[in-house]
């Protein structure tokens, strides 16, 4: 399936570390692999486990790992972690890699020499150069049996009656919901219209809420996609260019090496403005972000990663940016603006940034697994109040197919044929849209099986 879409979170490692490759429904702008300390960081990892020498691999924990790390796991605990991935998988093969944004582990997609396959999760600290800080290997068994609990493939195909169809799903998602490994709603539309649209697992688990139709989730970066909008929206206009920079829209923008950045740079993720993720939002109160303007004061006190165009980089900083752009051009506020020409256009009246400490009906809780050791907790207090240009919004699974089908008939720029994902701890969501079919999975449990149940069904209907 050919490169759509401009903004999804995620960059992609193939196998044989030609890290210039892509996912292929990865969007257009993230043309390149992830930065070079990453791909040193995975090819240093990959290198050591396969030496089948123990005191190889404890030279590079020295080297690669936090020393927190070291720190929290002796010598003689990194030499077991060594022997175990050895016993598992023999020699390691990197299939592929995936990082849902900036603040995400590194899951490594490998296979063994045994047979075995299996996920390695590096949770990445925010050094220069990073280092691992902590590390996860989740078995999913042998070469040609079903991972235990994970997506499979779902029994059904596109010549199948809607009948057929809704009952092979619901069975295949009902297994995935009863071994805990989705929580959520998917909905599959044929030329626009639902043939199949269910809700799976609880909103609120401590109150035995279930999640339905009418539940919003964290769409995380799929938000991006609405940005992107409106800024094509005021292109079109005349109202803005491509090629306005940063420093022309904000003259007195903090940072005086990021003023060149154009519009462009900021949508193709080359802009170089900081994340706002790391050690300072970490310490700073969620309570304090509940509007894009509030993250753009915050993103914009943070010296910039990179010169405007020095590379490609994955950066919520930028939407940020972008969403400010809106709000400085069009004169009104981000929030107002998106619900006004986007949401209400496209019918997406459950759609919006709301205030989540507060008493909000149809919320999903996220809840993640994320915390170091395996517990399931609530995210609630890893994300800001509320959401921002580049992620964190809600909506439903019916709103989005709205979106699509928005784009699809003209009243929204974009085009409908779209790859587009989100994933944070405790949230995934997904739109895969073609010619014909609409698969939209939402989810309020860790990436990435919203994602990867999303794309098994959609490759099963021929997308």
């Amino acid at each position: 399936m050919p490169i759509r879409n401009r903004v999804r979170p995620v960059f992609i490692l193939c196998a044989a570390l030609a890290l210039g490759s892509f996912h292929p429904r990865a969007q257009e702008v993230v043309r390149t692999g992830p930065p070079p300390e990453i791909r040193a960081l995975v090819d240093g990892f990959m290198t050591a486990t396969n030496s089948g020498n123990a005191d190889t691999f404890e030279a590079m924990t020295k080297e690669r790992f936090s020393p927190e790390f070291l720190k929290r796991r002796p010598a003689e605990e990194r030499k077991k972690l060594f022997e175990k991935l050895r016993a598992d998988f023999g020699t390691i093969t990197l299939e592929r890699g995936m990082r849902e944004g900036p603040d995400a582990p590194l899951d490594l997609h490998v296979k063994g020499s045994t047979g075995v396959s299996g996920v390695i999760s590096l949770e990445l600290t925010d050094t220069d150069p990073p280092r691992i800080g902590e590390i996860r290997v989740d078995i999913k068994g042998k070469e040609g049996a079903p991972p235990a609990g994970g997506p499979r493939t779902p029994p059904i195909n596109a010549r199948m009656t809607t009948e057929e169809l809704g009952r092979a799903l619901d069975q295949y998602l009902l297994k995935l919901a009863a071994d805990d490994v989705f929580s959520g709603v998917a909905l599959v539309a044929k030329n626009g219209v639902p043939v199949f649209q269910k809700a799976y697992g609880y909103a609120d688990r401590a109150n035995r809420i279930p999640n339905t139709m009418r539940t919003r989730f964290n769409i995380g970066s799929i938000n991006k996609s609405v940005t992107q909008t409106a800024i094509d929206q005021l292109v079109a206009e005349g109202k803005l260019a491509h090629s306005d920079t940063l420093g022309r829209l904000f003259p007195d923008y903090p940072q005086a090496l990021s003023r060149t950045a154009t519009v462009e740079q900021l949508l193709n993720h080359t802009a170089g403005l900081a994340d706002f993720f790391g050690p300072t939002f970490a310490q700073t109160p969620k309570d304090r972000f509940r509007s894009n303007a509030d993250y753009f004061r915050f993103v914009s006190a943070l010296p910039p990663v990179f010169a405007p165009g020095a590379r490609n980089q994955y950066c919520n900083g930028c939407y940020i940016a972008l969403g400010a752009i809106v709000e400085r051009v069009s004169g009104m506020p981000y929030e107002r603006y998106v619900e006004e020409h986007i949401f209400r256009k496209a019918d997406m009246a459950s759609t919006g940034h709301p205030q989540v400490d507060g008493i909000e009906p149809d919320l999903a809780i996220g809840y993640t697994r994320r915390g170091g050791d395996g517990t399931l907790r609530s995210n609630v207090y890893l994300h800001g109040a509320a959401g921002s240009a580049a992620g964190g919004g809600y909506s439903t699974a019916g709103d989005l197919r709205a979106y699509v089908n928005a784009r699809r008939s003209g009243r929204l720029p974009g085009d409908p044929m779209m790859g587009i994902a989100g994933g944070a701890p405790g949230t995934n969501a997904v739109v895969e849209s073609d010619a014909v079919w609409t698969v939209i999975v939402l989810t309020n449990l860790d990436p990435p099986t919203g994602e990867d149940i999303g794309v098994a069904i959609m490759e099963a209907l021929g997308g």
